[in-house]
């Protein structure tokens, strides 16, 4: 604990620094048009820095008024009630919303906002960098600099300081996703078709279907006559329990689909393998899904990704993560020369932004798209 300090006469304006034992801390005091204004720091250094901003910002007449103490977390917690909590967004967005509320109120939450500067956020960003990827610390700033800019609109804070701070240049870039090739999607094929969870991947490898669109097919979604699939649920963590609902990620995400014939092949293999498997089970949770675990419950997302990885391995390729066959069949579609609509409308995606960034092709829509090409590539009669 450092010692008690008595602070030295200052110039009118100055400001006084001195060290609070009670509070373990230092603090800056400057009176402003008649009101005391309190910085708080660790260090006696720190303090000075603090209390020489707000005299710059009493300089500048920036200073927002009856806003001196407001801290980060009040801002996020504020913005997320009343402008975040307004938006219409899938579970799965809001989750990563919420996620990185909590990590920026557990990093830099009691921070007062006025006091924050642009380098003590960059130190912040330096030691996220130890833990976490560039991709996340991207997305905190976002979320911090959104707040902000809410702050900023109500006249709380003068500026915003995360839209000025560099990320740390060691920040791990998140690893680019891989997409097999046609001659490596067959083997990975030809892997699956005695397995389990054999028809859910070669789903998602023709038709790009995300994970958990996956997890919440029912039979309910299929006519396989037709050969037609719909994609209006999903199986979703609630608690760390996966649970199906009728939520999707965005508007565009509810869409049918027409399926290659090999997709339907292994589907009316998988319905009579299930049909063998609820018998001898004698007690099924949830006879609609369509794929579920030896009890009938909803599948899991961590076992459904250590299957593939051994399945993937077993096969000889390079460990595969589920969103990865989603990027195949967008690879695949576009290295046939689908156009980006088709693809986008296929895989479920608001626009051809994302796809643009690594396909370049022309657009225009079709939902049948994937059908025959896949056929063509992974040999189906």
């Amino acid at each position: 604990m450092a010692p008690a300090a008595t602070p030295r006469r200052r110039a009118v304006g100055e400001g006084s620094i001195y060290f609070d034992a009670d509070k373990d801390r230092w603090v800056g005091a400057l009176v402003i048009e008649g009101r005391r204004r309190k910085v708080i720091a660790r260090t006696k250094t720190e303090a000075r820095q603090r209390l020489d901003a707000l005299r710059r910002e009493v300089d500048a007449g920036t200073t927002a008024a009856g806003h001196g103490n407001i801290t980060i977390g009040e801002i996020l917690t504020t913005w997320e009630r009343r402008a975040l909590g307004a938006r219409t967004m899938s579970p799965s967005t809001r989750d990563g919303y919420r996620w990185a509320i909590e990590r920026l109120s557990a990093e830099i939450g009691s921070r007062r906002a006025r006091a924050l500067t642009v380098e003590q956020l960059e130190q912040t960003w330096d030691t996220l960098a130890n833990e976490l990827g560039r991709s996340s610390l991207i997305k905190l700033r976002s979320v911090l600099g959104q707040a902000l800019d809410f702050a900023m609109r109500r006249g709380t804070v003068t500026r915003n300081v995360a839209k000025i701070a560099e990320l740390s240049p060691e920040a791990k870039r998140t690893k680019r996703r891989r997409a097999l090739d046609a001659d490596e999607a067959r083997t990975l094929v030809a892997a699956l078709e005695h397995e389990r969870l054999g028809p859910m991947f070669i789903i998602m490898t023709t038709v790009g279907i995300r994970p958990g669109e996956a997890a919440g097919l029912c039979w309910d979604d299929l006519d396989l006559d037709a050969g037609l699939m719909a994609v209006r649920r999903a199986v979703r963590l609630e608690n760390g329990r996966p649970v199906l609902v009728e939520e999707l990620k965005t508007d565009r995400s509810r869409r049918t689909i027409t399926l290659p014939t090999i997709a339907v092949d292994a589907l009316r293999r998988h319905r009579h393998d299930q049909i063998t498997e609820r018998v001898a089970a004698r007690q099924w949770a949830d006879d609609r899904l369509v794929f579920a675990t030896t009890e009938g419950t909803a599948l899991d997302p961590a076992n459904v990704r250590r299957e593939l990885a051994r399945i993937s391995t077993g096969a000889g390729l390079d460990v595969l993560k589920p969103n990865e066959l989603r990027h195949t069949a967008a690879s695949l579609l576009s290295a046939s020369g689908v156009p980006l609509e088709h693809v986008a409308d296929v895989l479920g995606h608001t626009n051809t932004r994302m796809l643009e960034a690594t396909y370049r092709h022309a657009v225009q829509p079709s939902i049948t798209a994937a059908a025959a090409p896949m056929d063509r590539l992974l040999g189906s009669g």
